[in-house]
């Protein structure tokens, strides 16, 4: 069974790599360095908990979305789905690969944010949340993938998420809205999210706060495998 995961891996890996995927999520990473480094010392540790949190939460949608339209091209998964492989050991797989791309960004600035700007940052806690903060965008973006006919409709897809949970929270987190308008975010997973980057770089967050957000994106990610990816996602790959 291992051996059929790790193979299933490797494979998700390969295909990673052959879409570009890994490659332009570094050059992205190296961009955001380098608008970081352009901010300055004594901007930088205002700004790099946002763009930790669009990096995490925002694009891994994009890239989980490209990865499972590419496979839907190719037919991967109709292949993978005669193979001794479960179904599990292979949603499992895209999740490992999700999570690495997105800790390998995070890490990346959150070092250098450290060394070259003395930013404060909390690493055990920024990996743990970063892996929840990937898997639950993992599920939306395969519930978009899902549900949108070609690549253009996830990015529309992607966009209203934007529209309707992200902006607000970026709004929130430059000060164009007021604190008394937080409370109203919270049932966001990305306001959720931006949180718990938050307090990984060192903000003060009440401890109830990050276990109730926790729980949400936990039960967030049950909800949407358990009723929606697990019954329709092999569906839709093999009809389309």
């Amino acid at each position: 069974m291992m051996d059929n995961f790790l193979k299933l891996l490797k494979g998700e890996f390969t295909r990673l790599i052959k879409y570009n995927i890994i490659q332009i999520s570094f050059g992205v990473t190296l961009i955001w360095l380098a608008v970081i480094y352009l901010i300055g010392k004594e901007q930088a540790g205002a700004f790099i908990p946002t763009i930790v949190f669009v990096d995490t939460a925002l694009m891994t949608m994009i890239w989980i979305g490209a990865s499972l339209f590419y496979e839907k091209q190719e037919n991967t998964l109709k292949t993978l789905m005669v193979t001794p492989s479960g179904f599990g050991a292979i949603l499992a797989s895209k999740l490992v690969t999700a999570v690495y791309v997105a800790l390998q960004s995070a890490l990346l600035i959150a070092i250098f944010a450290a060394i070259l700007f003395d930013v404060v940052v909390k690493f055990v806690p920024l990996v743990f949340f970063v892996i929840v903060i990937t898997l639950v965008h993992t599920a939306i973006g395969f519930v978009f993938s899902i549900y949108s006919r070609d690549f253009n409709g996830l990015i529309a897809g992607v966009g209203l998420y934007m529209l309707l949970f992200a902006f607000p929270t970026i709004f929130y987190a430059l000060g164009v809205l007021g604190d008394a308008a937080e409370w109203i975010f919270l049932f966001s997973p990305t306001h959720v999210s931006f949180i718990m980057i938050n307090f990984s770089f060192g903000e003060t967050v009440d401890a109830w706060m990050l276990v109730v957000g926790t729980m949400y994106l936990f039960a967030l990610i049950v909800i949407m495998f358990k009723w929606i990816i697990v019954p329709k996602y092999a569906l839709s790959s093999v009809r389309d």
